[in-house]
């Protein structure tokens, strides 16, 4: 296993965080509220009991009895106080972590715990399986994971650096094929400018060319050319995007077409001197699925946007008529 030394790390590092809780520090991982605008009411303290979690589970410290079951049932509770009041609801890796390590604890008299657990939210209750066991989704020998599950991992657990060197390893080995849409989505893991560029233009690249029917079905393209163009934008070749903005329309008006005014919009942003030229386009498919009744409510918002910084009083009116009207029903 040539990313052996990346697990060690990271089980070394998740030693610590549980020596950490067991010389007195456990507060650090029970629930605190955290307020925010953006997320509201969260969980401050999630992400450090996540670790303590994967510790336990990859048996990272020796706890003897009782104390193991005292602390992965105070951590069960935690959890549950969590899921209830985090404004984000959802279920997380935390609570399957959970129901993996309370197994050997589970007694009857814990139904109504685990119950609360069900009804702690709403995605709870829809997915939380509490007569089912996640352990195959969570291994208990870390050096089971391999390359890919590894990096999500060391994602998971906020370890970047050992998340550059995993992708580093990955991409080593040749980015050909299907690995080059794997590697897209490492590559937002790592936050480096040369990842996100080289999976930018190689996921357009495998999406347009060759005969494959899968690799060229119209939603890989679609989302290809939409991050190729955003990216051209973000990189200083609006130009560049446009060119491409026009190739692509009929990929780009798939599905509802939301993602046709998103990019002429980011385009027109990033240079005013091509407002004129991305409108004049844009426009008259407006007017065609005005007159065809294909203009969804989706795209309201983005092109009246687009209308607006054109200067475009007219369309811009009628959109704000048709949101009314939508409003109204």
């Amino acid at each position: 296993m040539y990313h052996k030394g990346q697990l060690t790390e990271i089980k070394r590092r998740l030693s610590a965080e549980a020596e950490r809780c067991m010389n007195g520090e456990i507060s650090r991982y029970f629930y605190k509220c955290k307020h925010t605008d953006e997320y509201g009411d969260t969980d401050e303290n999630y992400s450090a009991r996540k670790r303590l979690l994967y510790a336990l589970r990859f048996g990272a410290v020796k706890i003897g009895e009782p104390q193991r079951e005292q602390l992965v049932r105070q951590l069960f509770e935690q959890e549950i106080i969590s899921r209830e009041k985090s404004s984000f609801q959802g279920i997380g890796a935390n609570l399957e972590l959970l129901a993996v390590l309370m197994e050997q604890y589970r007694k009857p008299e814990d139904e109504p715990l685990y119950e609360r657990a069900k009804n702690a939210n709403y995605d709870c209750y829809c997915g939380f399986e509490t007569a089912e066991s996640y352990a195959e989704q969570y291994p208990e020998d870390i050096y089971k994971y391999n390359i890919e599950d590894s990096i999500e991992l060391a994602h998971e657990l906020d370890m970047t650096d050992i998340v550059c060197e995993l992708v580093d390893r990955y991409k080593a080995e040749g980015l050909d094929g299907d690995r080059i849409f794997v590697f897209s989505w490492f590559s937002k893991f790592t936050g480096r400018a040369d990842d996100e560029e080289i999976a930018v233009k190689g996921c357009y690249a495998r999406a347009f060319e060759g005969d494959d029917p899968y690799n060229r079905s119209v939603m890989r393209q679609l989302s290809a050319a939409k991050r190729m163009i955003e990216w051209l934008c973000a990189h200083g070749d609006a130009k560049g995007a446009a060119t491409l903005f026009i190739k692509h329309t009929d990929i780009l008006r798939t599905a509802n077409g939301r993602a046709f005014f998103e990019e002429a919009l980011n385009i027109m942003k990033a240079d005013n001197a091509l407002i004129g030229s991305i409108w004049a386009h844009t426009s008259g498919f407006f007017a065609k699925d005005i007159k065809e009744n294909t203009f969804y409510p989706v795209c309201y918002g983005v092109a009246k946007n687009c209308a607006e910084l054109a200067g475009d009083e007219k369309t811009a009116s009628i959109i704000t008529y048709l949101e009314k009207m939508k409003d109204k029903r």
